[in-house]
């Protein structure tokens, strides 16, 4: 007997051949990640962000980016100069994030307004771009896109700009359609594209999420296209997030910053 390696099943005997089953080899097509973004929990308790955090992801996703992008904390106060930051992004003077969250034209003016403060020399308003389902003033989203596609999203990060995904979760109702319960605010930090040798397989975002405990860093979430209401999109397959008593958790929108 003579063994054989190999993934072309009919270089073996003929009657073993017939009964083997070869799994096309899995390729990684692209990645990159953005790994210098922090990972703050919007739930960490010594933050004591107000009602525990638990409608602060977007003042807390936003904070990932900007502490990144601003600079100049020493190790030892980056934590509590980043709570900082998310708690004055969250205040009635910015973001104004209260008991139902924080919608994307909230974030968006305060994030144009708190950069405006901080009198970046490099920054104005058009270099922050909104695009998906929400309506917002036409200054942020000029060309009306109502849908984050996937390769809009992707340049971004290939462009190192500062991503934050807007995540809406639906339950299945008795007739068939999605009512939304809830969304979510995450820092978009890095893509992977995968394929086997015969067709591509798999999408996915990689994302810091402010919901999550332990500083669980680059969470990979796969990607789906897919329909909501009638309306053409992209499913996210295993958001960690997502409360037990959703169905879908579904991209309704992105914002971009470049800085």
């Amino acid at each position: 007997m003579k063994a054989v390696f190999t993934d072309n099943k009919f270089s073996c005997h003929l009657g073993a051949a017939i009964q083997l089953t070869v799994k096309p080899q899995v390729l990684r097509i692209e990645r990159k990640v953005l790994g210098s973004i922090p990972d703050l929990s919007q739930r960490d308790p010594k933050a004591g962000f107000p009602n525990d955090g638990r409608k602060y992801c977007s003042p807390v996703a936003v904070s990932n980016s900007l502490s990144t992008a601003l600079g100049g904390m020493p190790s030892t106060q980056k934590f509590e100069q980043q709570v900082e930051l998310a708690r004055t992004l969250g205040s009635s003077d910015y973001m104004a994030t209260g008991a139902k969250g924080t919608n994307p034209v909230q974030l968006l003016r305060g994030v144009d307004h708190y950069l405006a403060d901080q009198k970046i020399p490099s920054y104005h308003s058009e270099r922050l771009e909104y695009r998906g389902q929400r309506s917002v003033p036409r200054k942020y989203n000029p060309t009306l896109d109502k849908q984050a596609e996937l390769p809009w999203l992707i340049d971004g990060i290939k462009q190192e700009k500062h991503i934050w995904l807007n995540i809406g979760w639906y339950q299945t109702q008795a007739n068939g359609k999605h009512k939304r319960i809830g969304g979510h605010w995450v820092t978009l930090v890095g893509y992977e594209k995968l394929g086997n040798l015969k067709d591509g397989e798999g999408e996915y975002l990689i994302v810091n999420d402010p919901a999550t405990r332990g500083g669980d860093k680059q969470e990979q979430i796969a990607v789906k296209l897919a329909k909501l209401n009638g309306r053409n999109g992209f499913q996210l397959m295993n958001q960690r997030s997502k409360p037990n008593k959703a169905d879908m958790a579904w991209i309704e929108g992105a914002i971009q910053l470049a800085l």
